[in-house]
Formats: C-alpha cells, sequence, structure tokens
C-alpha cells in the first residue's frame, strides 16, 4: 500500500492521518514518548520474520519501519486530538505482514485462494495518557474506513483474548471487531483469534498506489 497524502479526515477536534512521509514524525513522537512501545516493537514485529526481527536492535526496528514508509509505503493510520498524535492502527496489504505469512497455525488453514486476504491490521495502540477514552474502537474504525475508500475487500485481524488479564491487548480485543462486524475464522492458537470482514468500496475511493 502506498502513501496517500489525501487521506486526512476530520472529527470536531479529532482526526486522523494515514501514515506517510509527513506523518512519520508523529508517529515516531508518539512510539519514542513509549520507548518504542511493547520492548522497542516499533510496530515492525508482524512486518519481518521472527529470526529477522529478533537480530535487530530497538533503533534498527524504528529505522526498518522508517524506511518503508519513506520509501512509499503505507503501515497504518495515526489518531489525533487537536494536533497531538494519541492511537495508532498499523493496518496494510495483506503481504506486507511477513509474521503472519510464515505463522504455521495460519498456514494450517490452507485457505483457497480466493479467501485469501487483501488487508490485514495487527496492531492498535493509544498513548498512555489517553487511555478509557474509547481511542482503540476510534482508530480501528478509522483504519476500516481507508480500507474502505482504498478500495475495499476482505481484512483479517488477530486479536488476543487472554482470561484474567485485563490490561489492554495490543491486537484489540475480540469483542471490539464483533462490534465492527468481523467473524471468527478460526484459533490460530490458545488465546489468537483469526478474523475476517468483506468492506465494501467507498463510492468515493481513493486514489491509490499499490
Amino acid at each position: 500500500m502506498k502513501d496517500n497524502k489525501k487521506s486526512e479526515v476530520k472529527i470536531h477536534n479529532e482526526h486522523y492521518k494515514l501514515m506517510n512521509e509527513e506523518t512519520w514524525p508523529d508517529f515516531e513522537a508518539m512510539f519514542q514518548k513509549h520507548r518504542g512501545v511493547r520492548g522497542g516493537c516499533w510496530c515492525t514485529f508482524h512486518q519481518c520474520s521472527s529470526s529477522q526481527f529478533q537480530k535487530m536492535q530497538k533503533e534498527e526496528r524504528r529505522d526498518f519501519h522508517r524506511q518503508r514508509v519513506l520509501g512509499g509505503t503505507s503501515t497504518g493510520v495515526i489518531y489525533y486530538e487537536e494536533d497531538c498524535p494519541v492511537a495508532w492502527c498499523e493496518f496494510g496489504r495483506a503481504d506486507l505482514f511477513e509474521q503472519i505469512n510464515r505463522n504455521r497455525a495460519y498456514l494450517s488453514l490452507a485457505l483457497p485462494i480466493a479467501e485469501k486476504p487483501e488487508w490485514r491490521i495487527c496492531c492498535i495502540f493509544t498513548d498512555k495518557e489517553h487511555r478509557k477514552e474509547g481511542l482503540s474502537k476510534k482508530v480501528l474504525a478509522a483504519a476500516l474506513k481507508l480500507i474502505e475508500e482504498m478500495g475495499g475487500g476482505k481484512v483479517e485481524a488477530f486479536p488476543l483474548e487472554i482470561p484474567g488479564n485485563e490490561k489492554p491487548q495490543y491486537t484489540g480485543t475480540v469483542k471490539m471487531y464483533l462490534d465492527e462486524g468481523f467473524q471468527i475464522v478460526a484459533p490460530l492458537s490458545k488465546n489468537q483469534m483469526l478474523m475476517e470482514k468483506y468492506v465494501t468500496k467507498s463510492s468515493m475511493e481513493t486514489e491509490t498506489k499499490d
């Protein structure tokens, strides 16, 4: 999925923007504030193989992600309050996410070509100072709206549900996706589900470059 500078939508004092070379500094500032998030992942875990991820240091993961974005590949959407980035949803074309492409449980499903997804949503993050404001739901809705504008198609998601753990999961929750019309396809592990939804393209389809 190539960058799209037109994709900015405002809702009162809240708005969202597609990740591109212009919005990368906002993503970087938000993630730097949280030390790269989840031990310095910089939202690269799903974009590379496990071995590649483990070999990279925190700064290398940031640079890996930056180079993708500066090279014209958008990897998600940033949600703002006023001009402050407060939430993030990683989404993109399905082939962007190498970790999932290699996942044994996913591969064992042997999905027919006709059932392969066009899009995947892999990560949702909110600023620690803006938790419990419903931002996870808002940024997920923003990602789905952008997918609609960029042609729609089948979307996969991989929410985690860990019994007894009330901390927000970086994937979002099963309920969050059910509320957005996703359906459960199959479990990928004890705590992770594969879910999917078909998004119809918008009549106001946005121009993109693949």
